[in-house]
C-alpha cells in the first residue's frame, strides 16, 4: 500500500470482518488491500439490498405495507452501515482466501 492512511483503512476493514484475528498496520500488503476492498464492496452491496427487505412482525395488512415502505425509504437513505448478518456472511465467504493471502500464498 502506498500510504499510512491506506494501510490503516485496510487494517480497520480486515479487523472489522475478523475481530479475533487482528491485523496490524505492518501486516498489510497489496494483496490484503485488494481483498479488503473486495470484501467491503460486497458487504455494502449486500447491506443496501437488506435495506429493501420488509420486516413483518405479524400478519401484514395494508397499513403495515405503507409503514414498511416508509421505513425502507429511510433505511435506504441512511448512512452506509453493514448489517451484522452481512458481515458474518462475507467474512465466512472470504475466510480461506484471507488466511492464504495473510500467509502470502
Amino acid at each position: 500500500m502506498s500510504s499510512i492512511s491506506d494501510d490503516q483503512m485496510v487494517m480497520e476493514i480486515l479487523n472489522f470482518f475478523y475481530p479475533r484475528n487482528t491485523i496490524s498496520e505492518y501486516d498489510v500488503t497489496d494483496s490484503l488491500g485488494d481483498l479488503a476492498a473486495e470484501m467491503y464492496a460486497e458487504a455494502l452491496e449486500a447491506s443496501a439490498a437488506m435495506h429493501l427487505v420488509p420486516r413483518p412482525t405479524y400478519t401484514p395488512s395494508l397499513s403495515w405495507l405503507v409503514k414498511e415502505g416508509v421505513k425502507t425509504f429511510w433505511r435506504s437513505r441512511g448512512e452506509d452501515e453493514i448489517y451484522e448478518s452481512v458481515r458474518v456472511t462475507v467474512a465466512l465467504k472470504y475466510k480461506s482466501e484471507f488466511s492464504m493471502t495473510k500467509m502470502g500464498i
